[in-house]
């Protein structure tokens, strides 16, 4: 969809940025009313490092994601921002701000720093960037921009990159190359996105700034706002998830979130079968998502298929899940789910499926099944088709996950 520079790896440095995240949405009840509602979302931090390197773990981390609120707002600063123990960029701050007034409706973000630097090969000061995605009289538009006070590669001053046109590709010596004001949007029949970064550094080089063969992105902005529609759409699916106490042992496999639907079309993502070492094996795993959102009708929903389990001589056969929900423009809603199970063996000892509701079953010595895991709150439902307890292991692991809502 949006525009690809043919980076392999990403580090994001200094990020405000605004997407959908539907596992971080908090539920209210809402309205019956029929006005349609804008939907705004985002996040910011001050590092993020997606590439293996050391310290990866977003930080200086403040967000907010599919809200029908026009006044929402965060920000953050960090005085330094490190890839691979060096300092990149000095005094980063980051900010993402909705907004509704006479320009219109939409969400700002917007990342400074007073300079970016890899040793005394490339040195920007004074970077400056932010990007704005707006509704005004019926369409939507983008606008994204990136400046500079100073540029310096090696000892040269080019002051001619001070304000750089969209996506300017230049080559850094003993380094590799960077694209400067990179910049970029998406429009749907459901709302846009826009998205602006200060730098994108390419290290293909061997140097002892970054490591070869990653890239990191510095002052990353993103911003999203959707079409009025009577709700916007949350939910998310995803195959198996493993935790052993509070520590994350496998994330979420074929994992699908949205906050806008997909105008319709069915979206899958599929992985082969999952190794979670010395916990379970997992044959191939499947999601889907198809919904949108309208002035006159929102809907959402999401499948979760798994081919089947192996836990020690538990073995699960094919397990799938499913979680819709919906709300018209005069106040008429609803949610619904469903899951099943083929069949549970043990050795050769096969074991009934329980129906119904959070139903238990404990088979002594090897785990404990919960079946058809229900929450459900107001136009929100989530399903967990099973959750296996292992009790050797004090390991959980949730199987075929599906959940949808509706927020207005």
């Amino acid at each position: 969809m949006r525009p690809r520079i043919g980076y392999k790896k990403l580090a994001a440095v200094g990020v405000a940025a605004v997407v959908g995240v539907a596992s971080t949405i908090a539920l209210t009840s809402g309205s019956a009313s029929a006005s349609p509602v804008f939907g705004y979302s985002g996040y910011s931090y001050g590092t993020d490092v997606e590439s293996g390197l050391a310290n990866s773990g977003p930080q200086v981390v403040s967000k907010f994601g599919c809200t029908t609120d026009p006044t929402k707002a965060d920000k953050n600063d960090i005085a330094t921002a490190n890839v691979n123990n060096q300092a990149i960029a000095r005094s980063v701050r980051t900010d993402t701000h909705a907004f509704n007034d006479k320009s219109g409706t939409g969400v700002t973000s917007n990342a400074t720093a007073v300079d970016i630097k890899v040793g005394n090969l490339l040195t920007l000061t004074g970077v400056k960037t932010t990007t704005t995605a707006r509704y005004y009289k019926g369409k939507l538009s983008y606008t994204g921009n990136t400046t500079f006070a100073g540029v310096k590669i090696g000892a040269i001053s080019v002051p001619s990159l001070l304000a750089p046109k969209w996506n300017t590709k230049v080559a850094v010596p003993g380094l590799g190359y960077i694209v400067l004001n990179r910049v970029g949007g998406v429009k749907t029949s459901s709302g846009i996105y826009s998205y602006a970064q200060a730098v994108v550094i390419h290290a293909n080089v061997k140097n002892q700034y970054v490591p070869e063969g990653v890239d990191v992105a510095v002052l990353k902005t993103r911003a999203e706002i959707s079409k009025p529609a009577t709700a916007l759409v949350i939910g998310d699916a995803y195959g198996t998830k493993a935790n052993a106490d509070k520590l994350v042992v496998s994330g979420p496999t074929s994992l699908q979130t949205t906050c806008q639907g997909t105008e319709g079309k069915t979206v899958r993502v599929a992985v082969g079968e999952v190794n979670i070492p010395k916990v379970a094996y997992v044959g191939g795993v499947y999601t889907t998502k198809n919904g949108a959102i309208g002035e006159n009708k929102s809907y959402i929903n999401f499948t979760s298929h798994v081919a089947g389990v192996k836990v020690g001589n538990l073995s699960i056969g094919a397990i799938e899940s499913s979680a819709s929900a919906w709300k018209t423009k005069d106040g008429k809603g609803g949610v619904s789910s469903s899951s099943s199970i083929a069949s549970i063996k043990v050795g050769n000892k096969t074991y009934p499926v329980k129906t119904g509701v959070n139903q238990t079953l404990d088979i002594p010595g090897v785990a404990r099944l919960t079946f058809n895991q229900v929450l459900k709150q107001y136009r929100y439902i989530s399903v967990n088709a099973l959750v296996i307890d292992v009790y050797s292991l004090n390991t959980k692991v949730i199987v075929g996950h599906s959940a949808a809502g509706v927020v207005s």
